[in-house]
C-alpha cells in the first residue's frame, strides 16, 4: 500500500491506550480554560530529547521537566555501555558467578530475553559480544573478517543468561557482554512519562530520538507523529496522530558507512554478527516504549512477513515496515481503519 493511503489509515490510533484520555481544565462556570505548554529541547542517553507538557501551573510544568529529565539521566547512568556502570560492571563480571544488579536492570534483561524468544533471537541483548567489533565512526571504515565474527559469535545467546529476579542477580557466561542499546532508550521514556504522570501532569510528550510516548492531548488534539522514508527524510510516509501510546522507528539510515560499493548500518543481526538484511525501517505502536523499542530493532533484523507476523500475535501493537525493497506494508489493525 502507497503513502498516500497512510494517513487515512492509521487516523483512528489516536485515543486508543492503557490510560485513561485526560481532558482540558475547566473553570467554576465549567468552560474549558488554555492551557500553558512549555517545552524543552536537550541531549541525553546519547541523542536528542524533546519534552513537551501543558498544564496550569507554569512553574510546575517546569519542575515536571527537570524531573522527567534526570530521570532518564538515572537510566543512562544505570545501563549505559560507554562509561562505568552497573551494566559495565555486570559484562566485568562474565564468567565469575551470578552478580547483584539493580532490580531495575535485572527485570530489562528478563524483558529483554522475552523479546529474544518472541523474536526467535532477532532480538538479543548479549549481540554486544560481535557489536563491539563493529566502528561506524571509524575513517576509513574497517569490516570485520568472517572468521572474527565467527569467533565473537560463540559467546552470542541470550539463552544463556541466568536471572534471578527476586534476588535480582545475573550470571553471564565467560566471554558474553550484555548492550542495551535497543531497549533501555525506551525505558528511559517510559519513566520520564512516569514521573509527569506521577507528578499530576495530564498532557505530555517525550521524544528521545524516535522513541516517543504521549500523553493525553495537545490544544485538544492528538499529537502528530510524522513517519518518513528511510532513504529520504524529507519524505513524509505517514502522520500519526497518537494519544496515550508510544510510537518507537528504528532503521538502517541512523549510522552507516560504505565500503567497496556494500552499505553497512549499525543493526546488527545477532545470529549472523552481520547488518541486517530484513527491512529498511520499522515503526511499533504500542503501550509501552520499551518493548517497542525492542520490537522495531527486532523488525528491522526480520522480514516484512515474519515482523508482521509476530506483530498480529500481540494485542494493541501495530507496525508499519519498509523492506529493503521499499515496500511498505503494515499491520492488519491499521490496513482495518
Amino acid at each position: 500500500m502507497r503513502s498516500a493511503a497512510f494517513v487515512a489509515l492509521l487516523a483512528a490510533l489516536g485515543c486508543s491506550g492503557p490510560i485513561a484520555p485526560p481532558s482540558e481544565g475547566k473553570d467554576r462556570d465549567g468552560a474549558a480554560r488554555a492551557l500553558v505548554l512549555r517545552k524543552r529541547a536537550l541531549g541525553v542517553m546519547g541523542t536528542s530529547l524533546v519534552i513537551e507538557v501543558l498544564g496550569e501551573d507554569e512553574a510546575e510544568l517546569e519542575r515536571g521537566i527537570d524531573a522527567a529529565v534526570a530521570e532518564l539521566r538515572r537510566v543512562e547512568d544505570m545501563m549505559t555501555s560507554w562509561r562505568a556502570s552497573p551494566l559495565t560492571r555486570l559484562n566485568d563480571a562474565a564468567g565469575r558467578g551470578p552478580r547483584r544488579v539493580p532490580p531495575e536492570l535485572a527485570h530489562l534483561v528478563t524483558e529483554s530475553k522475552r523479546i529474544g524468544a518472541l523474536t526467535d533471537g532477532a532480538f538479543d541483548i548479549t549481540f554486544a559480544g560481535v557489536g563491539k567489533l563493529w566502528d561506524f565512526k571509524a575513517r576509513p571504515p574497517v569490516v570485520p573478517s568472517r572468521e572474527q565474527i565467527a569467533r565473537a559469535l560463540k559467546v552470542v545467546d541470550y539463552r544463556r543468561i541466568a536471572v534471578d529476579g527476586d534476588a535480582s542477580t545475573v550470571a553471564l557466561p565467560a566471554g558474553m557482554r550484555i548492550g542495551l542499546g535497543g531497549i533501555a532508550k525506551g525505558y528511559g521514556v517510559d519513566r520520564a512519562m512516569q514521573v509527569l504522570i506521577d507528578r499530576g501532569i495530564r498532557h505530555a510528550f517525550v521524544n528521545a530520538g524516535g522513541d516517543l510516548k504521549a500523553l493525553g492531548r495537545k490544544h485538544g488534539k492528538s499529537w502528530n507523529i510524522a513517519i518518513t522514508h528511510p532513504r529520504d527524510r524529507e519524505r513524509v510516509l505517514a502522520v500519526i496522530p497518537v494519544a496515550n501510546r508510544c510510537v518507537v522507528t528504528s532503521g538502517d539510515y541512523e549510522r552507516f558507512f560504505v565500503h567497496e560499493g556494500r552499505r553497512y548500518h549499525h543493526i546488527l543481526d545477532p545470529r549472523t554478527g552481520f547488518p541486517s538484511t530484513g527491512c529498511m525501517s520499522a515503526t511499533v505502536v504500542g503501550p509501552s516504549a520499551a518493548f517497542c523499542d525492542a520490537l522495531a530493532t527486532a523488525c528491522c533484523v526480520l522480514d516484512p512477513k515474519r515482523a508482521l507476523s509476530i506483530v498480529e500475535s500481540l494485542d494493541g501493537v501495530e507496525a508499519l515496515v519498509v523492506g529493503m525493497d521499499g515496500d511498505v506494508q503494515l499491520s492488519s489493525g491499521l490496513q482495518e481503519r
